[in-house]
């Protein structure tokens, strides 16, 4: 079965737990008092003995632990469909729950193993009052080599790293999550089904990274709940209290870690009979990155360009709040201007700073009154650090925006934790350092290696909404992104709702446009490309029905990669996109490709390259 239990010694137990194929293996025992654990893929130790443990109350449920029986043992093995690198997921795995003792207190680690992971989370013993910090942590090989990272930052907006281990500063809070390369194997570790736990961050300490509380450093109040109505999540699992998961990707190639599902298997299903299929992925068109506040007048040109674009998505972005004309009111001149974009079968999002609805009673009403406006989805800025408090509003949002079937987004937000898949209406979200970074009027330029290494750090964690495709000319003088690298950040950044970010007349009037007006934002299926090299190159090509697009992103050293084009099923037309003498132009080919070709691309510094093959 998945669990072996053995006796060294006469020493206390050691539970063993083995994924569905027995690929993945977990050790959990008690070593020097401590409860520990270790984990196996392909029977070499990826994480070496690691400490286990939660402290409530003021005890440490990883010290002095006994562990009482051999678990209770269950398996998992189901289907389901998700917005993301491809479309159908199947979750099958193995689960232990380990009944413990510390100080006392009795409580379960519930263990779950899949072929390309593990998730591990505690269950809170009976009247507990307080959490004050946890003890999980990795304890990562000697072999390790490089590990991508990213500083630490409330909103996730810090930029991110890939450096050897020991680069990483000690002491400090790092965000997740975090890829690391062991003996050639990759694994990436966060945090799943985050309810009602601050957000966890990571401490490194040499080869250990520990599980860290920033915004919660002296703890919190378990019965802290404000925004708990009766159909928002609680945090439970099968009728306990529980903590988060504790999630380690593990993969054999870039290629598998990039198409894990762990951290949305460990998340609920949607609500038994819930209807989530008015959720529309779709490309969306913005002002504020490119021209500032949004201006009353000038609405109906940017509607009249997504349209021109054939996208489904324009965003009313901060500073409609403050349109009056001719004795009309904000509200009603929002209404005027979604009005209009239905006309043009543009739908329309919009912008909330979150302090207009930070309890459950205003939030509802406001949401309310966008729904009757008639928009289909919002977008809130600015939200506090992420305590238990704001995790429990978090899920609060999520269950009155799919109750008002309302699309949302959270800017200068938390990152998510997989309940994408309890909730397919949060369709994305910032919680990253992404173009609004980049942008001349704050004088603020991103280095090249930042977005080579975004695909391994807080695009793990799933969406985000990096606001992709700059192709202002001005706006790429600081720093010499091409406009192949630009478009190719549309196909290597996952987001549901894509908000591409620059002023419309650079799509109306690109060489790209045909390509703007068909690239989609979610995928049948990926392909990390053999070129990919976590901070120096990152090339996926990704399928939507028949056609496949190709992007590739270069950092800060030019190169020369070749892409065999073996995921073709047939010979077919492709139209492809390269680097140029200039980078505010390109070079456009279009050729008849087989899967026996392999394509030869030379890449400038902050270089790339698209295409689309097949119809």
């Amino acid at each position: 079965m998945g669990i072996v239990t053995v006796r060294a010694n006469g020493k206390e137990k050691t539970v063993q737990i083995k994924s569905p194929h027995k690929q993945v293996a977990v050790n959990v025992f008690v070593e020097n008092d401590r409860l520990s654990y270790t984990v196996l893929y392909a029977n070499e130790k990826v994480i070496d003995v690691s400490p286990l443990g939660l402290t409530v109350d003021s005890v440490d449920l990883g010290y002095k632990t006994h562990i009482t029986g051999a678990g209770k043992f269950s398996s998992l093995n189901e289907k389901y469909s998700v917005f993301g690198n491809h479309s159908s997921v199947i979750n099958n795995a193995n689960e232990a729950s380990i009944p413990c003792e510390a100080g006392g207190r009795q409580f379960n680690l519930i263990i779950r193993v899949y072929d390309d992971g593990v998730a591990l989370r505690y269950t809170i013993p009976a009247g507990t009052k307080y959490i004050e910090g946890e003890s999980t942590s990795w304890n990562l090989p000697e072999s390790t080599s490089k590990i991508a990272w990213s500083g630490f930052s409330q909103s996730y907006e810090a930029f991110s790293h890939v450096t050897q281990l020991s680069e990483i500063p000690e002491n400090q809070p790092i965000m997740g999550p975090l890829t690391f390369e062991v003996s050639g194997k990759y694994l990436s570790i966060s945090e799943a089904d985050c309810i009602n736990f601050s957000d966890m961050s990571f401490m490194r300490r040499d080869h250990l990274l520990k599980a860290y509380f920033p915004f919660a450093k002296n703890g919190w109040k378990v019965e802290h709940l404000t925004d708990n109505g009766p159909a928002v999540p609680d945090g439970s699992y099968k009728g306990q209290k529980v903590s988060p998961w504790r999630t380690t990707i593990i993969a054999k190639n870039l290629n598998d870690l990039i198409n894990s599902d762990l951290l949305t298997n460990v998340c609920p299903a949607p609500q038994q009979g819930r209807d989530f299929s008015w959720v529309k992925p779709g490309r969306c068109l913005w002002q504020w990155w490119s021209v500032g506040a949004p201006k009353f007048e000038d609405q109906a040109n940017w509607y009249d360009a997504a349209a021109r674009l054939k996208w489904e998505y324009y965003l009313v972005d901060d500073g409609w709040r403050d349109w009056r004309k001719d004795g009309k009111d904000q509200w009603t001149l929002l209404k005027e201007v979604i009005d209009y974009g239905k006309k043009v079968g543009v739908q329309s999002i919009v912008w909330v700073d979150s302090k207009e609805c930070r309890n459950a009673v205003d939030r509802r009403k406001y949401l309310e009154r966008i729904k009757a406006l008639g928009a289909v989805g919002i977008k809130i800025d600015f939200i506090p650090d992420a305590t238990a408090d704001m995790m429990q509003w978090y899920a609060g949002t999520m269950e009155d925006c799919a109750e008002l079937k309302l699309l949302l987004n959270f800017h200068g937000s938390v990152k998510p934790t997989g309940l994408r898949r309890t909730y397919p209406n949060d369709i994305t979200r910032e919680a990253v350092r992404g173009n609004e970074y980049q942008i001349s009027r704050y004088s603020r330029v991103m280095p090249f290696q930042h977005y080579v290494c975004l695909p391994f750090t807080r695009l793990m964690a799933g969406p985000a909404d990096i606001t992709p495709v700059i192709l202002n000319p001005e706006e790429l003088k600081s720093k010499q992104y091409t406009w192949a690298n630009e478009f190719a950040q549309a196909i290597v950044f996952l987001s549901p709702v894509t908000h591409f970010c620059d002023q419309y007349k650079f799509y109306l009037e690109s060489p790209m446009f045909d390509l703007f007006q068909t690239i989609p934002t979610v995928w049948d299926e990926t392909k990390v490309l053999s070129c990919t090299s976590m901070g120096e190159v990152v090339g996926f090509a990704r399928r939507k029905g028949n056609t496949w697009w190709i992007g590739v992103m270069n950092g800060e050293t030019g190169r020369m990669v070749k892409i065999p084009l073996s995921f073709l099923s047939k010979m077919t037309e492709g139209t492809l996109i390269y680097d140029t003498q200039s980078n505010t132009a390109v070079d456009r080919e279009k050729r008849t490709l087989s899967p026996h070709d392999t394509l030869s691309v030379k890449l400038a510094p902050g270089g790339g390259f698209v295409a689309r093959i097949g119809l």
